[in-house]
């Protein structure tokens, strides 16, 4: 059982959940090397779809037992914010302040890492979070469960964090340990099955394709925008930039199935 519990993808599993959630893992026991989150890039969607099912259940039964259909999907996410400690939330409104507010490279990433919240960050917060449970609500309205709903969308932002790095290099504003490497093929390769099949099974391909155009859309400007302004990605920007994802991938679907009705 020891030895299995130190299989490498038990390791890259537990890597990725300790950095995207609040679980707390006791590291020491498992390996006394410290976690590779590079090598362990391949589990991101893999961990975005557990958050996706555990937040989930929360709201699908609320539903079941027949609570609104706007509440039951405002807890599944308020679930998904405690679970992960607004992880993607807190890059959103850093990099909306910062990228808002403009300037020099270094008075951008000055008020990134400010602790406190300006105009940018608190606007952009709360529009996306009621554009989040709206796109939900939306998909529910079609029949979907949350937790398919969620599962796919958090796999989605999860995968594009990695392909923005295969295009975009890091600033030097970023932090060690707040952003991976380039990933290799294989776990490139690795994650996008992991995120694909079950998109494939849940939603329509063309919905499928369209928000995958999307988020190829909104990774490349986030890209573009934070090169221009920093140099480079920081561990906030790709936050915002699985935040965002997230969003238009829902969005493509809505947008797909309107007009198949």
């Amino acid at each position: 059982m020891r030895a299995l519990l130190k299989n490498k993808l038990v390791l890259d599993f537990l890597t990725t959940l300790m950095f995207f959630t609040r679980i707390h893992i006791n590291w020491s026991y498992f390996s006394n090397t410290p976690p590779n989150l590079t090598g362990a890039a391949w589990s991101f969607p893999l961990i975005g779809l557990l958050i996706g099912v555990l937040s989930g259940i929360t709201g699908d039964f609320l539903i079941y037992l027949g609570l609104p259909i706007f509440l039951s999907c405002t807890i599944s996410i308020a679930s998904s914010v405690l679970l992960t400690g607004a992880f993607h939330e807190d890059g959103l409104a850093d990099t909306a302040d910062g990228l808002g507010a403009g300037g020099s490279p270094e008075k951008i990433n000055k008020i990134i890492h400010d602790s406190r919240l300006g105009t940018y960050g608190v606007v952009s917060l709360v529009l996306g979070l009621l554009t989040r449970i709206g796109l939900i609500v939306a998909l529910v309205e079609q029949g979907f469960s949350l937790i398919s709903i969620l599962s796919v969308g958090f796999a989605s932002g999860k995968l594009s964090i990695l392909f923005s790095r295969i295009f975009f290099i890091h600033s030097k504003f970023a932090k060690t340990g707040s952003i991976i490497e380039v990933v290799s093929n294989r776990n490139l390769f690795s994650a996008t099955i992991i995120w694909l099949v079950p998109s494939l099974i849940i939603f329509p391909f063309y919905g499928i394709l369209l928000g995958t155009i999307l988020m190829i859309l909104v990774t490349y400007i986030m890209g573009v925008k934070s090169k221009k302004s920093l140099g480079g990605l920081t561990g906030d920007i790709l936050g915002a930039i699985a935040f965002l994802t997230e969003l238009v991938f829902f969005l493509g679907n809505i947008i797909v199935m309107v007009i198949i009705s």
